[in-house]
């Protein structure tokens, strides 16, 4: 009897110190199994909650009732074991075009749990339509339980397909490569460091009064620059580079771990599972799909869900329980050999395949629902700020509050959301629910589908020029406009290659040109200079060479450029004498900036610069070279030249002639 006693008391004991319980559960299998051997013995009413270990079943007879229940709304009953029963009727119904958090969700101590589960495609989720497709796989039966008791967003779009840029992408909700200031010099297979002149997540909420951490498992968190605002920054998982790593397990008790000790606060928390990423490995012992690489990648995601439902079930046993908020995306999708691109493969393309991911956002007692229409992972942090009441009013963001669906089921079914990726070109593209529109920058082409004719995105309509085109590529300039060319050099790449073309001040051609314009007027040419650090012009010799344009007037043009050079004997040489044309050496025809900076975006008032470069032939003669700019419209129509033409050529306007150096003079040329 006194053994007996000294037991329940031991154990009540134990329940009451929650570090000492969950280092057990995480530290030890055996304790594990003791643990949950206790938890079975005083589980009366088998609900899978017992009294001992604080676990606080209020009604230790009926199943029902257990801190793991969803609590019904307006039923007399607290079936959650929250002390109260939770109701709906106090909700108002929102009529102007922006609503709050609902009186009874607006609490001071919500805690906030962001999972983010690298590499998984929405259509392979068992609530994507994967259970009841083809194959008929339960891939993820827990979070497939989640999804019943949350808000699911059925279109939710990553900013990019691959880790690099989609992380800090939704940690800032902005995009990586165009709002981002980041700090690329380091070893080649570490991603660009987060400078601090960014604002994250964790610090916004730290800012609160927060206790904050994150857990990684992959080599891209030991560097990154994402422990701003973090507490506790753990990524001892993913220390070492490992493709073929198995971490979901360990996340989960590093999660668990970290959350216990948070119980006096208020937290939050940023765990990352690596596992769906490729390399794929095995879980025989979990499921069995089979032995090819997509057979593999379903095994993944049953494995890490069977740990994040274990996550879940030492969530509800916690006392913060019914104030956690747990919000689960991807970073991106992944390839399963669609637009013949091999299995494993992301971050190259926008395709539905690589940025449909999930979006599952759980709040105690709401009701749950599922959202249609596009929506996007840049979401995440104006939301938990709204929801938590935290004040951002210094800050911009790229996504926006889903509160209005999350709580009132509001869907926004003409949004449009974007996307980007530069590898192994750029690429960006506008997502709305029925239309997907992506445009290839280099090269000005556009492929346009109708998601729901076509959801897997196999018919370009681009061509047909249908009129949802005009809409979409209006709403994709806009946002090109605004955020892509803003012309911050700090926080925006493009911004950054921009600087090597719009100038400080007006140039001073080595070369003036005379009467050159484009566009009615609009761009006025005004001279060529040999680009600093480039060799003179010397026979069997590569030169770099500037062309400097003045922008009167915003042009709706997007001009490809040709710069040519032949050999001339001055003073005799007149600029509307032939061209050589047979001698004449041309560099590829392109848009400015190889079509990262095309003509059409280039403001009035602004200085540009292109450079060109071409190869000077070792058998040239004479004393010169003439250069000439050929300029071509997307028709492609060349521009007429409007002030000297060659006579063989009235598109092949004249800009000047530079002298050719003395054999063996090919010195740099000073900036």
């Amino acid at each position: 009897a006194i053994a007996l006693v000294f037991n329940v008391l031991t154990l009540t004991r134990l329940g009451a110190d929650l570090e000492t319980k969950y280092v057990a559960i995480t530290a030890s299998p055996a304790l594990e199994s003791l643990i949950k051997l206790v938890r079975s013995s005083n589980d009366l009413d088998r609900d899978g909650f017992g009294s001992l270990l604080g676990e606080n079943d209020c009604a230790p007879l009926d199943k029902r009732v257990h801190p793991g229940a969803t609590d019904l709304p307006d039923d007399g009953l607290d079936q959650n074991c929250d002390g109260r029963d939770f109701t709906l009727r106090p909700a108002p119904v929102p009529t102007g075009p922006s609503v709050s958090v609902p009186d009874q969700f607006k609490r001071s101590d919500w805690n906030i749990l962001l999972l983010t589960v690298d590499t998984v495609r929405y259509d392979h989720t068992s609530f994507g339509g994967y259970k009841d497709g083809p194959k008929k796989r339960d891939t993820t039966p827990r979070l497939a339980e989640l999804v019943k008791k949350s808000t699911s967003f059925a279109f939710c779009n990553a900013p990019s397909a691959g880790t690099m840029a989609s992380i800090p992408a939704i940690l800032t909700s902005k995009f990586f490569h165009s709002g981002l200031a980041l700090d690329e010099n380091l070893p080649p297979g570490n991603p660009p460091r987060i400078k601090n002149e960014n604002t994250t997540l964790p610090e916004l909420l730290k800012r609160a009064g927060y206790r904050t951490g994150v857990i990684g498992s992959h080599h891209y968190w030991n560097d990154w620059g994402l422990d701003q605002g973090v507490d506790d920054y753990d990524n001892a998982i993913g220390k070492n580079s490992d493709p073929f790593i198995v971490a979901a397990d360990k996340v989960t008790n590093h999660a668990i771990a970290w959350i216990s000790r948070q119980q006096g606060h208020r937290w939050f928390l940023w765990a990352h599972y690596i596992d769906p990423h490729g390399r794929y490995v095995a879980h025989p012992d979990i499921v069995d799909y089979g032995a090819t690489e997509p057979d593999r990648y379903d095994a993944e995601l049953r494995w890490t869900d069977r740990e994040l439902g274990r996550l879940f079930d030492e969530l509800v046993r916690l006392p913060s329980n019914e104030k956690t908020i747990i919000i689960i995306t991807s970073d991106h999708g992944d390839s399963m050999g669609e637009h013949n691109v091999p299995v494993g493969t992301h971050g190259t393309a926008l395709y539905r395949e690589m940025l449909h991911t999930p979006l599952i956002v759980y709040v105690p007692n709401n009701q749950p629902r599922v959202i249609q229409g596009a929506v996007t992972s840049l979401d995440i942090v104006p939301t938990v700020l709204e929801i938590t009441n935290t004040d951002a009013k210094d800050l911009t963001f790229e996504g926006k509050s889903l509160v209005p669906q999350i709580f009132y089921g509001k869907e926004e079914r003409d949004r449009i959301v974007f996307a980007e990726t530069n590898a192994p070109s750029p690429q960006r593209a506008a997502i709305s629910d029925a239309w997907k529109l992506i445009f290839y920058v280099h090269s000005n082409l556009y492929e346009l589908y109708d998601l729901k004719a076509d959801p897997w995105e196999k018919a370009n309509l681009a061509p047909k020029s249908p009129p949802a085109m005009a809409l979409m590529k209006s709403a994709l300039d806009a946002w090109l406009e605004r955020v892509v060319y803003a012309r911050d050099t700090k926080f925006n790449q493009t911004s950054k290659a921009m600087g090597e073309h719009v100038l400080a001040a007006p140039p001073k051609p080595e070369v003036v040109t005379q009467g050159q314009t484009l566009d009615d007027g609009n761009i006025e040419i005004l001279g060529v200079s040999v680009a600093a650090k480039s060799p003179r012009p010397a026979r069997n010799t590569r030169i770099e060479l500037d062309v400097f344009f003045r922008v009167k007037a915003r042009t709706q043009i997007t001009y490809r450029f040709l710069l040519a050079i032949w050999p001339v004997t001055t003073p005799a040489w007149k600029p509307t004498d032939d061209a050589d044309q047979v001698k004449m050496q041309r560099s590829p025809m392109r848009p400015t900036g190889d079509g990262f900076f095309p003509s059409d975006r280039w403001r009035a008032g602004e200085y540009i610069r292109d450079k060109f470069a071409v190869t000077i032939p070792a058998d040239w003669l004479g004393n010169s070279i003439a250069i000439g700019l050929v300029a071509a419209d997307p028709t492609p129509e060349k521009a007429l030249a409007t002030g000297a033409a060659t006579g063989n050529d009235p598109t092949l306007m004249v800009l000047g002639v530079l002298p050719l150096q003395a054999e063996g003079s090919t010195a740099p040329n000073q900036p």
